[in-house]
């Protein structure tokens, strides 16, 4: 409760840092925004039979995705984002067709809904030097590239947490921006129970936006506290929890059964680079768990603590075509399975695997998407790795045609 009083102080001081008044010219049209996506998809997988001597039947599906994004400017200094999503899992989104039986109808769930308010009018620092900004409620995740690489190593993207932040950029000189972020995102609140889990994480960053070539880099400190018994379950074989995840060894992510303090350092680089007319990005990050500790419930088991991913891709969707391929690497302990990535790993711990992708803009706004995915088992030589071998080695194929809107 201290550091939640704590945040809550640094914020209200950043807000009123700047006496409050209205811009010059603010007016009262264009003030609500949306926007949103439907996605149609199909999906194959192919099982192959795995270290525990599991082989699941090869099927294929039909889902939907849909998303309504709105934005909602209450004056120069404050907006309100919101996102509504089909569905209620914490990651995908996804619906698939036939499901629920007898044409039952799905839900839509609140992904993110989010006051931000900044200290100057429109988020701008003064002589547009950067940006500052604040926000509460259910918001994004501010912690990830979202453009120029499959920044999917550690986090699923369509996770948005639940506190409060603040994002911070300041233009260094010519096309450079220095990056700030951090922020208080309480993981569960137990009304009947003082401890109350929470991440709090740091990155700083460094941007290159040239005209002919962009660079990132962001490094990370990622901190979790007052874990409890409950949490390490979720990650070891997803009981209790909205979607589902495995791969974590009980004792393994913070050295305890029971919980404790989770500190995983990682960083993510790129350089989007254009050759003739062609953009080419590489792409890579690396992830280490700083609390992960070998094993005593299953003896033999290392601290499996490590992650990294590396990519390259090439050209545009909307001029010809953009393909990438990619690869992530996640040992068992390297971050909570409940927070990965759903799609390429399946939201499991203790899995590496390849991906190719293919993105054509097939009209404006109109786009073909494909994505397929291999995946094993890192370590099988002990029961403890069992939940995260299940139906491990398989091939996913995705194809795609999403509308933006």
């Amino acid at each position: 409760m201290k550091r939640l009083l704590l945040c809550v102080a640094v914020i209200a001081m950043g807000i009123a840092w700047h006496p409050a008044s209205s811009a010059a010219g603010e007016d009262e049209e264009g003030r609500f925004k949306f926007g949103g996506s439907m996605r149609g998809r199909f999906e194959f997988f192919r099982f192959s039979e795995d270290e525990t001597g599991t082989k699941r039947n090869t099927r294929g599906r039909f889902r939907y995705r849909f998303r309504l994004d709105g934005k909602i400017l209450i004056n120069s200094r404050a907006n309100f984002q919101f996102r509504l999503i089909s569905g209620e899992n914490s990651r995908s989104g996804n619906q698939t067709i036939g499901s629920p039986v007898d044409f039952g109808p799905n839900i839509i769930s609140i992904r993110s809904a989010m006051m931000v308010l900044t200290p100057w009018p429109d988020g701008k620092l003064p002589n547009n030097k950067g940006y500052w900004k604040f926000d509460f409620g259910r918001v994004s995740n501010p912690y990830v590239f979202k453009q120029h690489c499959k920044d999917m190593m550690l986090w699923d993207h369509d996770l948005a947490f639940g506190g409060m932040g603040t994002q911070f950029g300041y233009q260094l000189g010519g096309k450079s921006t220095f990056l700030f972020n951090t922020g208080y995102y309480q993981i569960d609140e137990n009304s009947s129970d003082p401890v109350d889990p929470y991440l709090a994480p740091v990155q700083v960053g460094l941007v290159y936006d040239g005209d002919r070539t962009k660079m990132g880099i962001r490094a990370s400190y990622w901190y979790m506290a007052e874990l409890d018994s409950a949490f390490i379950q979720r990650g070891v074989d997803g009981e209790g929890g909205v979607t589902p995840s495995a791969g974590n060894i009980p004792d393994g992510l913070t050295g305890s059964v029971y919980g404790g303090t989770l500190r995983v350092v990682s960083a993510q680089a790129y350089i989007r680079r254009m050759l003739g007319s062609v953009p080419v990005s590489l792409y890579g990050g690396y992830s280490t768990n700083l609390s992960a500790e070998p094993s005593k419930l299953y003896p033999g088991i290392g601290k499996n603590a490590n992650a990294w991913n590396a990519g390259l891709e090439g050209g545009s969707k909307d001029k010809f075509m953009l393909v990438g391929m990619g690869i992530i690497y996640l040992e068992a302990n390297a971050f909570p399975s409940q927070f990965v990535d759903s799609d390429f790993l399946d939201g499991i711990t203790n899995r590496y695997g390849p991906i190719l992708y293919l993105s054509k803009q097939l009209f404006k706004r109109t786009d073909f998407n494909t994505q397929l995915f291999w995946s094993d088992g890192i370590e099988s030589n002990n029961e403890g790795y069992y939940e995260s071998l299940l139906a491990s080695e398989r091939v996913r194929l995705q194809v795609d045609v999403l509308y933006h809107f």
